[in-house]
């Protein structure tokens, strides 16, 4: 069980076992069962806690173990609040934006590509009137060069989530978390369509063990309600 300072369950935390690449995350009440054996590095972690990092010894196999994570205290720039809605620092109305060092956060300008437009003045063109302008030859605009683009971002795409394909096209893999969690082809392909909607992130994922976690994880609390829903339809 992980715990705070006052003995307060920390749920949800990160257990992550750092010798076997495992992770699990706590329940709501701090409560964690992980795979480990003598000798293992198990590290604790929360945000806003200090991490614990415990080595695991024959007792860690017995015994009901409790971690406590220290609070870790961060230092936040100070903010100033007026009641007033019209008075604002800095207030300017007209102008440049004032920067304030420290404060102010200046993005730098992105770099110019073609197809880029861009308003001139009768400063930077010579004619009364502002003129827009498009950056690049005329041909970036053609049907030829809009289907080029869309192959390479076609390619970028997959060459973004083809490790996270690779991995989930090995039987073993569906094979495994379908005995594991109990699922029948139906209720597997229910939990893989669920987390690619609520996590579509998880597909541009490289690292094969950063992709199992996920899954272990996403199953572990996803799988139970998928497998009840089927017996209600039933």
């Amino acid at each position: 069980m992980v715990v705070n300072e006052n003995d307060e369950p920390v749920g949800f935390s990160h257990v992550y076992n750092k010798t076997l690449e495992l992770g699990k995350v706590s329940d709501m009440n701090g409560k964690f069962s992980v795979l480990g054996n003598r000798g293992d590095t198990i590290e604790f972690s929360y945000v806003g806690y200090k991490t614990h990092l415990i080595a695991v010894n024959a007792s860690h196999l017995t015994s009901y173990l409790k971690v406590t994570l220290p609070r870790d205290s961060v230092l936040l720039p100070s903010i100033t609040i007026y009641a007033d809605k019209n008075f604002r620092v800095p207030l300017r109305q007209d102008g440049p934006p004032l920067i304030i060092p420290g404060v102010s956060i200046i993005d730098p300008p992105p770099p110019i590509k073609a197809g880029d437009f861009y308003v001139g003045s009768n400063a930077d063109n010579g004619f009364l009137a502002p003129s827009v302008g498009i950056y690049g030859p005329i041909t970036y605009f053609s049907r030829d060069e809009r289907e080029k683009r869309k192959a390479i971002e076609a390619r970028e795409e997959t060459r973004e989530t083809i490790s996270y394909q690779k991995f989930m096209a090995h039987d073993s893999v569906r094979i495994h978390l379908r005995e594991r969690f109990q699922l029948d082809s139906a209720q597997y392909n229910t939990v893989i369509y669920r987390l690619h909607t609520n996590f579509p992130g998880i597909q541009r994922a490289y690292m094969h063990n950063e992709i199992w976690n996920w899954l272990l994880s996403y199953f572990e609390r996803t799988a139970p309600i998928v497998r009840r829903n089927s017996m209600i339809d039933r």
